[in-house]
């Protein structure tokens, strides 16, 4: 008898056991709890306007310091932290980092030929960590822009590892990513224990310790359509928590360390809705991004995602941009406002609520940018500020000093400008 076939059983299973064969991090399955999730019926048509002074009790304008350096086109991405604004411009593909006051702090500049087009901030170890060669690596930077080192992306081969531009942190050494539904054979060499999952737990070095919220073969999500108008699939809740809104089905899942528990269920009338098996329906397999352009009112993804006390803040997003489109809804009285019908009066200095300089406007793409410290935080450029400012100069408006100056040295070239909104408790 040879001893060798039986030797090499014992090693493998040992191995299996110690969990040292093909992945260098045990992963488990993390389940989902339905138990508690709360169905919403939304009809975008009905939602209510007022003006400012009806449902702010602040309107906060930051204009954000113009220097030949802190140049930049608009605010693609925004993050809050105790003393600054994170920002990401894909005009000059590079991020620009603000103190809460305006006043530039500094630049991490990207280029053509090395751009930036994503980042995430650690507020735990006050670090951002960007790519500059499409995820190959990985550069971690204090928030002076300081390099403190990189990280190698071990590519299609690291089975423990995902290769995630936009990690959020909820502790030091650990966060969370979002995967893009795909239906990779398990024996094709670019398959990951987590490719059937939509959520991935994973450690700042990016390897792989847990996933869940998985899909099935059926369920067809084409990443095009996933993609399309800057959609944020993951939103903050607080420093330890996110939500995350599942592509075509308006589930809302609250995502802490090591839980995933479905939180809302959000239902649209029927001449707004994708059709109920628009997932799992071949007839639509590489036909969906077709299908909402031929159906431009259908609302096809939720994203901005946050809540505000009993408020819920998001973005309905269909293929036409239209003013029902960034909506809030108390979850206590059912109150359903559009953010495009707030129009502007004193409380707001009579200065945009929204940019509406031009049908291109940052605010039509990007919405509402942030959630944190119980405020709300979007943009209005320059241009739009300037507008208003002229066409309500006969309301003799009295300005908080920054505004003041800004619109006495300013012009309407200048960078953006940073809104802070505070909801009042009662809509």
């Amino acid at each position: 008898m040879n001893p060798k076939p039986i030797v090499a059983k014992l090693i493998v299973s040992c191995c299996l056991l110690l969990g040292t064969v093909r992945y260098t991090t045990a992963q488990k399955i993390i389940p989902v709890d339905s138990s508690k999730a709360q169905i919403l019926r939304i009809d975008p048509s009905n939602a209510m306007g007022g003006n400012a002074s009806d449902f702010f009790t602040e309107v906060n304008y930051i204009p954000l310091e113009t220097t030949d350096e802190s140049l930049f086109g608009s605010i693609n991405k925004l993050v809050v932290t105790d003393d600054y604004f994170i920002i990401l411009d894909h005009n000059t593909r590079s991020i620009l980092i603000f103190n809460k006051n305006g006043k530039f702090h500094t630049k991490i500049k990207g280029t053509d030929g090395a751009p930036i087009w994503d980042f995430s901030v650690n507020k735990f170890t006050k670090e951002i960590r960007y790519s500059r060669d499409q995820y190959k690596s990985y550069t971690y930077c204090d928030y002076n822009g300081k390099e403190i080192r990189n990280l190698k992306s071990g590519g299609e081969l690291a089975k423990d590892e995902i290769n995630d531009g936009n990690m959020r942190y909820f502790a030091a050494d650990k966060g969370v990513s979002t995967g893009y539904p795909n239906t990779i054979d398990s024996t094709s060499k670019y398959y990951k224990p987590w490719s059937k999952s939509l959520i991935i737990f994973s450690n700042e070095k990016n390897k792989v310790y847990a996933h869940g919220l998985g899909f099935d073969k059926r369920e067809g999500m084409d990443r095009n359509l996933i993609t399309m108008g800057g959609i944020l699939p993951m939103n903050t809740v607080s420093d330890t928590a996110f939500y995350y809104v599942r592509p075509y089905t308006f589930n809302v899942y609250t995502i802490k360390p090591d839980i995933i528990k479905l939180s809302y269920k959000l239902v649209f009338p029927f001449f707004v809705a994708l059709p109920q098996d628009f997932v799992v329906n071949p007839v639509y397999d590489n036909k969906r991004v077709e299908y909402v352009q031929k159906h431009p009112k259908t609302i096809y993804y939720i994203a901005n995602f946050f809540q505000l006390n009993d408020n819920l803040i998001f973005r309905a997003g269909s293929y036409e941009i239209n003013d029902e489109d960034n909506l809030i809804y108390n979850l206590r009285t059912g109150t359903l406002i559009a953010y495009k019908h707030i129009l502007q009066d004193e409380k707001s200095y009579f200065l945009p609520i929204y940019d509406n300089s031009n049908w291109g406007s940052s605010f039509n793409f990007n919405g509402l940018l942030a959630c944190t410290d119980g405020y709300i935080y979007t943009s209005s450029s320059s241009l739009g500020m300037f507008q208003y400012h002229e066409k309500y100069a006969d309301q003799k408006v009295k300005y908080p000093p920054a505004l003041e100056t800004y619109f006495k040295k300013g012009s309407r070239k200048d960078n953006p400008v940073i809104m802070q909104l505070k909801l009042k408790d009662n809509l």
